[in-house]
């Protein structure tokens, strides 16, 4: 009889490493006892035949989340594909309770599947006693798991009371200094707490004060091939020119000489440990491996008062980082966005009919030029989505935005019709001028929301991990409940920052003018108006007060400008939704 063999290898975290455990080294003392069987059955005169190696890297065993390469090596053995699977230990096949995990062993063994460990030895059809050691393995493997599971959350959770650092690494600008501290019980516990790394402290303190020094200039045009003062790309060029030591550099080992970079400076000038507050890691699944979290921010600690918890010395005063947030706030969104003098990109308003932003040509000009469909040419469009390329005069967009603004402002005090409008703007109005601590407490809030949101999906997706016994429910309903509270606590929070006080929209001044409005010469948003007077990031801002969406259909075919003097068709093919939710304007032709 031949055999077909194959492996599989499993590990919860997808850590590229030395470890034994490694997916790498899974790989390699998988397929070296391979090459050690397959000499030893050689000698009875049977062949055995390599059929791959089967791996899931990601996806613990002991949380019961689905397995798709574990999966198919099953198929292929209920099939008579594969015969022999070999594996590092027995633990890489399950961490499950042993009574759950028998069912497939048995199986397995019962289709005369021969399973090999690396580690441990082999196990074969027909023999009672492999199957008893293995279901003690089992048995261990998966007593380990949640003993260990156990430890270290109760570790993180007594650490975290003791006031230690459990984010891991030292973020930059600290080190890590390991303390004694004694918990209720009177024992020692070794903790990890943050230090200023002053080399690194007065990096940042550099930084800060060159932003703070230029930030006014900070986002004009570049001039051409040159670096704007106070800009994060200037900035990052400095450091590299001076050599100034990443953290890769100080500590890492794989990253060691690395460069700086806009993204990297921008990441570290966003944590909230720069000012001293304790955090907690935010996570969200990557968008290659849903399986996988990575962290993608921190939110603050706070005191059940809502004040942030002050654990480490700062190097940024408090009141400096929230300044600092709201710079980065401001930043341009995408490359390019402060070369661009078109009104209506890059605000996150302007979008073809069907949902992809609009970009525009000529984006560098102040005036001419289009805006157009960004879908990338070549694609097929999708059912109900328009053929070929939709373009629209970017000066008639904007010009009718502008009036229907304007429109809508100057007999405000006679149509109570724009009531919602009005207080929507004069909302929007005092959130873009509220200090930066206010500001950045709603981010915050809203951060925190969405991490209860999270660990709420997450706790009802394993909610049958917890029906084991009563113990389990029990804990289950309780962390369910914390979350739900967590929830509601931000919801309040957000209702308090929402009935600050709202501010008065200065509409006289938007009305100003240089002449009467029965002048003949009069226009709104003409020469001599606010209007006419303002810079594009004054335009923008008070697009975004009123605006909530701009929306463009594609031109029929007798709406095409014929000949180079044919006036551009633009209303009927203009929706704008304003910020209470209410659309204005024409509607989009079906």
């Amino acid at each position: 009889m031949n055999l077909h063999v194959a492996a599989y290898g499993r590990q919860s975290y997808g850590r590229v490493n030395g470890s034994e455990a490694s997916p790498a080294a899974q790989r390699t003392a998988n397929y070296a006892r391979y090459e050690t069987f397959a000499a030893e059955v050689a000698r009875d005169g049977r062949e055995a035949k390599w059929c791959g190696h089967f791996e899931d890297v990601g996806i613990s065993a002991y949380s019961g989340a689905e397995r798709p390469d574990f999966e198919r090596l099953i198929r292929e053995c209920r099939m008579g594909r594969i015969n022999v699977i070999i594996v590092y230990n027995i633990s890489r096949l399950s961490r499950l309770e042993p009574t759950d995990a028998l069912g497939i062993v048995n199986e397995l063994l019962g289709l005369g599947v021969t399973i090999i460990s690396t580690t441990e030895g082999v196990f074969r059809q027909g023999n009672i006693m492999d199957l008893i050691h293995l279901i003690f393995r089992l048995d261990g493997a998966y007593q380990e798991s949640k003993n260990k599971s156990t430890a270290v959350r109760d570790a993180v959770k007594q650490a975290r009371a003791l006031g230690g650092y459990v984010g891991g690494k030292a973020p930059y600008g600290r080190k890590l200094r390991q303390v004694t501290r004694y918990n209720s019980d009177g024992k020692p516990i070794a903790i990890q707490v943050l230090d200023t790394d002053p080399e690194q402290a007065k990096v940042i303190q550099r930084v800060w004060w060159i932003i703070r020094k230029h930030k006014s200039q900070a986002h004009s045009p570049k001039p051409s091939g040159k670096y704007v003062p106070g800009s994060l790309g200037s900035i990052v060029r400095e450091l590299n020119e001076t050599g100034v030591a990443t953290q890769g550099t100080d500590r890492g080992k794989k990253t060691a000489g690395g460069a700086w970079h806009i993204k990297t400076l921008g990441m570290m000038l966003r944590h909230p440990q720069l000012a001293g507050f304790a955090t907690d890691p935010i996570y969200e699944p990557q968008k290659k491996d849903p399986s996988k979290l990575r962290v993608v921010g921190h939110r603050i600690r706070r005191d059940d008062s809502g004040a942030p918890i002050q654990a480490w010395e700062p190097i940024i005063e408090p009141g400096d980082w929230f300044e600092l947030q709201e710079w980065l706030d401001s930043r341009p969104k995408r490359k390019f966005e402060n070369r661009t003098t078109a009104l209506l990109t890059s605000m996150e308003v302007l979008y073809c009919e069907c949902g992809r932003p609009l970009s525009a040509n000529n984006a560098a000009r102040p005036v001419g030029g289009s805006y157009f469909c960004s879908r990338p040419s070549g694609t097929k469009p999708k059912p109900g989505e328009h053929e070929g390329g939709s373009y629209i005069s970017r000066a008639g967009v904007d010009d009718l935005v502008a009036r229907r603004i304007f429109a809508l402002i100057s007999t405000a005090e006679d149509d109570p019709e724009t009531g919602d409008i009005l207080a929507a703007a004069a909302q929007r109005f005092g959130e873009a001028n509220e200090s930066p601590e206010t500001a950045q407490d709603r981010r915050t809030v809203l951060q925190e929301r969405a991490d209860a949101a999270r660990a709420l999906e997450q706790l009802y997706d394993d909610a049958d991990l917890y029906r084991g016994d009563e113990i389990g429910r029990a804990r289950w309903r309780k962390d369910v409940k914390a979350q739900q509270e967590r929830l509601a606590a931000c919801d309040a929070r957000m209702a308090e920052l929402g009935e600050a006080e709202v501010p008065v929209l200065p509409i006289d001044a938007w009305l100003e003018h240089d002449l009467t409005p029965d002048h003949e010469g009069y226009d709104p948003i003409g020469p001599g108006s606010w209007w006419g007077k303002a810079s594009l990031a004054d335009r923008r801002a008070l697009v975004k007060l009123f605006i909530e969406r701009v929306e463009i259909r594609k031109a029929r075919a007798d709406e095409k400008s014929r000949g180079s003097k044919a006036e551009p068709v633009v209303e009927p093919r203009v929706t704008i939704t304003w910020a209470t939710g209410g659309q204005h304007g024409q509607e989009t032709a079906a």
